[in-house]
């Protein structure tokens, strides 16, 4: 029987990629996620985590140039942070709800 494990994601952009390497490790030495939650990026990848696109997103991921990086960010200058998100929030869209809204149907 597995050991089951809540996992918790904190926020920040280049954890995303974090992320996929404790998720994967978690896995690998035979742990199962039971729960998952996190702020910001980490519930994004949550998310996917959750609906099981977690190696899709890895290959988004990996294959990003800093110049696809840097088309995906909004800057902007208020008090909720320097980078909305909206164009990072679309291209996911694009990329993996409405797959997966596809799946669940």
């Amino acid at each position: 029987m597995k050991q089951k494990v809540a996992l918790v994601l904190s926020g920040g952009g280049a954890r995303g990629i974090a992320h996929i390497g404790v998720i994967e490790e978690l896995e690998h030495q035979g742990y199962e996620i039971s729960s998952i939650s996190g702020t910001s990026m980490g519930a994004l990848v949550g998310g996917i985590y959750a609906v099981g696109k977690m190696q899709e997103y890895k290959e988004w991921m990996y294959s990003l140039h800093k110049i696809d990086i840097f088309k995906l960010l909004d800057f902007t200058f208020s008090a909720q942070g320097l980078i909305k998100g909206d164009k990072v929030l679309k291209k996911w869209k694009n990329l993996f709800l409405i797959k997966t809204l596809k799946i669940l149907k």
